[in-house]
């Protein structure tokens, strides 16, 4: 190195700076970047050829080493970008070019005759003029993923094409401004085919991962809807009494405990209802018929009373309805209204009796409030059936 002059030991370090980057770099990437990893191996003979025109100690060996050091990186990615597609000739090159320079320290080759002759001017000449048909091609059909490289090959060949064809000191300046230029677009393409396009990758798939998970997630919380409407459903359908459609005595019982939990000062009222002699029904019409009065009498209390009303099955044919606020002469009212429509059914003709409780005037809780309406109702059998009885008419 210290044999040549400063300029080409700039133009050196240049070399060895960037050739060092870039091929080491390249033995990292994976085979799915071919251009990438094929760009990077171009840059071995350069690598080797620099290291042997450091050592040496004649100034035209060093010199000639630096010239086909640069002559052999853009011949070979020209060839590169010429076989890209082709993996064949890509492998066979690439051969080559890994055993060149070792070829070269083996037999002790030089080249300084041969550097300073006129064909390698017409050949670089050639590479520069490929190089910019490369450029407007790609700015005609709007390309711009190997821009960078085309530059870095115009404007290396140009740094070695100047000093050629003229020894002034302003050709030197630009050589050593253009290689430093061609070696930086190098490096631009390189990082651009490798990191950014992994970087781009990774966005791009974090951002499909993301998209995924959120299609997942919107999914997965309907799904969870499904499922709680669907327990919601089957709880619905625990509460409710097959044959009738009304509420389970289980449910009715936790309404009224909840009614009190909720409020331990408000007032509301319960009746117990069944129907007069059902045994007559079923024994002359049938258990059909039973079932279809039953149901006919759920049905006649959901019309009668207010939409806030509950009926629920007791057991067998006795019924309960929670009236939510009501006092024990609004459950009687009710009571007497629901008595008289039922009073009206016909086939088969039938009437109910009914028991009244109001909390908190009749009980504490739901047990007491339930057995105390159950009371009322025993009552009102036994003053003749289709009537209607309040649990303080039992105290009397």
């Amino acid at each position: 190195m210290f044999y040549l002059g400063l300029e080409n030991q700039i133009h050196l370090f240049i070399v060895i700076v960037f050739s060092s980057y870039i091929y080491l770099s390249s033995l990292s990437i994976k085979y799915d970047m071919p251009l990438a990893k094929h760009f990077g191996a171009a840059f071995f003979a350069p690598l080797v050829l620099c290291f042997l025109s450091f050592l040496s100690i004649n100034n035209e060996h060093s010199r000639s080493y630096l010239f086909f050091a640069e002559f052999l990186l853009i011949t070979s990615i020209i060839l590169v970008i010429a076989a890209k597609k082709n993996s064949d000739p890509i492998n066979i090159l690439m051969f080559i070019l890994y055993s060149l320079p070792i070829v070269m320290i083996i037999l002790s080759l030089n080249f300084v005759s041969l550097y300073r002759s006129f064909v390698f001017d017409i050949i670089i000449s050639l590479y520069i003029c490929t190089a910019i048909i490369f450029i407007v091609t790609n700015i005609l059909i709007k390309q711009y993923s190997s821009f960078a490289l085309y530059w870095g090959i115009m404007l290396v060949c140009a740094s070695l094409l100047l000093p050629r064809l003229t020894s002034s000191d302003t050709a030197s300046i630009i050589s050593l401004f253009a290689k430093a230029a061609g070696y930086i677009t190098f490096s631009v393409f390189f990082y651009r085919s490798t990191v950014y396009k992994l970087e781009e990758s990774h966005s791009l798939k974090t951002a499909q991962l993301e998209k995924i998970n959120q299609s997942v997630q919107r999914e997965v919380e309907r799904r969870v809807e499904q499922i709680e409407q669907e327990r919601q459903r089957l709880a619905e359908m625990e509460k409710t009494d097959e044959l009738s459609g009304a509420y389970t005595k289980r449910a009715m019982k936790d309404m009224i405990a909840n009614m009190i939990e909720r409020n331990p000062n408000g007032e509301f009222s319960v009746l117990m209802f069944d129907i007069d002699n059902f045994k007559v029904i079923n024994n002359v019409h049938g258990r059909i018929i039973g079932d279809k009065c039953l149901r006919n009498l759920v049905n006649l209390a959901g019309s009668t009373l207010r939409s806030g009303d509950k009926v629920g099955r007791h057991i067998a044919d006795k019924f309960l309805i929670l009236l939510p606020g009501a006092d024990p002469v609004k459950a009687y009212l009710a009571a007497e209204r629901f008595r008289k429509t039922v009073e009206k059914t016909t086939s088969p003709h039938y009437t109910i009796s009914l028991g009244i409780a109001s909390f908190p005037h009749d009980a504490s809780n739901a047990k007491e409030l339930i057995n105390a309406s159950e009371k009322a109702l025993q009552l009102s059998k036994k003053k003749g059936r289709n009537t209607i009885t309040h649990y303080s008419e039992t105290n009397s």
